[in-house]
């Protein structure tokens, strides 16, 4: 292990008191899966899919012209805007994608890019190429890494961290509760999801407006934590723009303690540490900078780390572990008990023990979203109503707005339902209210497409073996039998099995929940 990649690294933690966060660019992807950057990737669709050798040198000027004459900021998100038009038509029209068409017929008969499925595709076949090097990655992230931060769309870090919870987009990141421990957000989109991909102008625009909030959400991590930069060029534009945004709301005491917890890491031959400074709007953040291509060094350095736990990070446990209603069974077998008192009379930085003792019946996890749509459908969760609408459902359709159900919990309750349940639930009066704008307006021709079949049982046929869900709302409440309904929704539940994830994503899929919604409205709601 090279001592002053080490020294640096636990100088950081140790300012700090935490794990650090990791910030993982296409370079670490490219090193350990062979995916191409950003330019090789609009390349290499180009040579895919258009029949003209010279697709991208063609697209890459008219960007490059478009960018020196101020039309546009970025030249690569216009490269991808400019072959998108094409790409798409070869995807649909031509006879070599006959395949590719009907492996992803649902997605292309809404209003999903198919260039952005087909980047999905090709990202997706790549596989992490396992050595000495990712093992130790791979062992930091189990106990010595506190998240990842990634603008990459493959799933390299779901794969070096099978452990941690992935975040996608910045929808998820900015409705969601991070608990900033084994967490992974992926805020330029997964490959898991071809729609939240960034790639294009619009895209990119779209990621700008909300941009801000992103940084504000990320700020407390960047404050609090120190920050490991892997396979991002100095001049990455993305890592600019969001820097810049924190700095913004930072004085200058703090930015210079910030620099103090980022560490920019650059591939090259020699070993080399020293510092780097960056400006923003006549502000200057400084930080350090490790080039090397001895990354083991650095995987050994976060594996040395010694075991700590603040009295900070232990308050941010006890906010994650709550008390359930005493007449429910919970199964959890952890539990943060009795340490209030003692928080209040230590230093926010002091290091203590924690301990462990058999765990009283009356205390449990904290209750998901995904544990709420599950209930939902199977009511076998023995959730005391009113505990969940106090504790939880209130503050998930703050954050969700129009994205929880609600019926079950609320009925039998009166007026007692909170604020924000009280504003939401006026708003769902019939099945329309679950419809989007887009969805409206494809209903026509959705339901001449299933014409025959417009039913919860003729739509599961029409659409085997694959899912109805994303359909099913296009459905007249006449023509939906709840009872079907309700079968349909546990045998998804049934074929995940007891598989965690395949259980985990079916619950976040946006085409079931909006149908487990749909059920707790006319279950529950009527």
């Amino acid at each position: 292990m090279d001592e002053r990649i080490k020294s640096i690294i636990h100088k950081a933690v140790d300012d700090a008191g935490r794990y650090p966060f990791l910030f993982i660019g296409s370079g670490l992807s490219r090193r350990y899966c062979g995916t191409p950057g950003w330019e090789g990737l609009l390349s290499d669709i180009c040579a895919e899919v258009l029949d003209d050798p010279y697709a991208f040198a063609r697209f890459k000027s008219q960007a490059k012209i478009a960018v020196q004459n101020g039309e546009v900021e970025s030249e690569l998100p216009y490269v991808a805007t400019l072959m998108e038009s094409e790409v798409n038509h070869e995807l649909f029209a031509s006879d070599e994608f006959a395949a590719f068409r009907e492996g992803h017929s649902d997605e292309l008969t809404g209003d999903a890019s198919p260039m952005k499925i087909y980047v999905a595709d090709k990202i997706a076949r790549a596989r992490l190429v396992e050595s000495a090097e990712t093992e130790k990655l791979a062992k930091a992230g189990r106990e010595k890494v506190a998240g990842i931060i990634t603008t990459n769309y493959d799933c390299m870090c779901e794969t070096l961290f099978p452990g941690f919870t992935t975040y996608v987009g910045e929808s998820d990141l900015l409705f969601s509760d991070q608990a900033f421990s084994q967490e992974i957000y992926k805020i330029h989109g997964s490959v898991s999801r071809a729609g939240s991909i960034v790639l294009t102008s619009a895209d990119y625009a779209e990621f700008a407006q909300k941009r801000k909030y992103l940084s504000a959400k990320l700020l407390t991590l960047f404050v609090e934590y120190p920050v490991i930069f892997l396979g991002y060029s100095i001049q990455d534009e993305n890592i600019r723009s969001i820097l810049g945004d924190i700095c913004e709301c930072l004085p200058d005491d703090k930015l210079k303690r910030l620099g103090k917890r980022l560490i920019f890491v650059q591939h090259a031959t020699d070993t080399s540490v020293g510092e780097i400074a960056m400006s923003f709007g006549g502000r200057t953040l400084s930080m350090t900078k490790i080039t090397t291509d001895d990354f083991e060094s650095i995987y050994d350095a976060m594996r040395s780390f010694r075991k700590m736990y603040s009295t900070r990070f232990i308050r941010e446990l006890r906010g994650s572990v709550f008390r359930l209603a005493e007449h429910i069974d919970p199964s959890s077998d952890i539990i943060v008990s009795g340490i209030d008192n003692v928080l209040n009379d230590l230093d926010p930085d002091q290091k203590i023990v924690i301990g462990l003792s058999v765990s009283p019946s009356s205390i449990g996890k904290p209750i998901s979203p995904e544990d709420i749509f599950e209930d939902i459908v199977l009511d076998n969760l023995r959730y005391d109503p009113k505990f969940i609408v106090e504790n939880y459902l209130n503050m998930y359709v703050r954050q969700r707005p129009n994205n929880m159900p609600v019926f079950k919990y609320t009925r039998g309750l009166g007026g007692e339902v909170g604020k924000d349940i009280a504003t939401y639930l006026p708003t769902l009066t019939s099945i329309d209210s679950y419809r989007s704008e887009t969805f409206r307006k494809s209903m026509p021709a959705t339901r001449r497409r299933f014409e025959g079949s417009l039913s919860i049982k003729g739509l599961a046929n029409a659409c085997a073996p694959k899912s109805p869900f994303a359909f099913i709302p296009c459905l007249s409440e006449e023509e939906m039998d709840v009872d079907d309904l309700e079968a349909l929704l546990k045998r998804a539940l049934a074929d995940v099995g007891n598989d965690p994830a395949k259980k985990r994503a079916l619950l976040k899929d946006s085409h079931y929940r909006k149908c487990v919604r749909i059920y707790d409205f006319l279950r529950y709601g009527k």
